[in-house]
């Protein structure tokens, strides 16, 4: 694939220039870029050093036009988009990203707490057992960053390593688990490039918890002993600039 020739293409359909790109090895879906000396420089994940050709020129359209501070034109950028949460990319890198997350650990039973257990009595009570088992994962991150995540194109749903303590009581992670699950579920609406996952309809769903309103008190208070502005409830990994 000629990366840098579609992002060069691109290019001269926006405002010209100097452009470079390349594929890097991060551990996420993310892309990057830098200006120096005349050149705008992108890095892109590699998860899509296999992807069909309309879906890099897709992304090319969505960076170079992030990168330059333009809207992107209506269309130009959605096939990256539906792409980017697609399991036809993500089912065949799965191996890639297990063995690159290493923010994970794939240990349901923590030091004081199993998250096996937890997701069973949650599917059980809230979902009456119909969900199939995720792959579970403890996530070593700072708690104001997120407390937990569901990737559905793997089916994987992690926790922050936070809650990992018996000083945070057992309906705190609970919680966090039902709501991850409440994403599997329930489907975003909005468009490609603007999803809403937390509709009326969510918020509705979430406050049938039984413990709602402690849990929430908890979930901020980890969030600010985090020293970081709570962004507890992210709808998993998403394309990221």
């Amino acid at each position: 694939m000629d990366l840098d020739g579609i992002f060069r293409g691109v290019n001269k359909q926006l405002a010209g220039g100097r452009v470079s790109a390349s594929f890097y090895p991060y551990a996420e879906l993310k892309h990057t870029w830098r200006s120096q000396k005349g050149v705008l420089s992108f890095k892109v994940s590699d998860y899509l050093d296999r992807s069909p050709e309309d879906v890099v020129e897709a992304l090319a359209w969505y960076l170079l036009c992030r990168a330059r501070g333009k809207d992107c034109p209506s269309g130009k950028a959605e096939t990256y988009l539906v792409h980017a949460r697609s399991k036809d990319l993500w089912e065949p890198k799965r191996d890639v990203y297990m063995g690159r997350a290493r923010h994970l650990s794939f240990r349901p039973k923590g030091e004081a707490r199993d998250l096996q257990t937890v997701f069973d009595y949650v599917n059980s009570y809230y979902f009456k057992g119909a969900i199939a088992k995720p792959d579970l994962a403890w996530a070593r991150e700072s708690p104001s960053t997120r407390l937990g995540f569901y990737f559905e194109p793997l089916n994987l749903l992690a926790a922050n390593k936070a809650l990992d303590s018996e000083s945070v009581p057992r309906y705190v992670l609970e919680f966090v688990v039902y709501h991850e699950l409440l994403h599997g579920v329930m489907e975003p609406m909005g468009t490609p490039t603007r999803r809403l996952h937390h509709t009326k309809g969510f918020r509705a769903r979430e406050r049938e918890f039984s413990m709602y309103d402690d849990a929430e008190k908890w979930l901020s208070r980890l969030a600010r002993d985090g020293r970081g502005r709570r962004s507890t409830r992210q709808q998993g990994i998403v394309p990221q600039a």
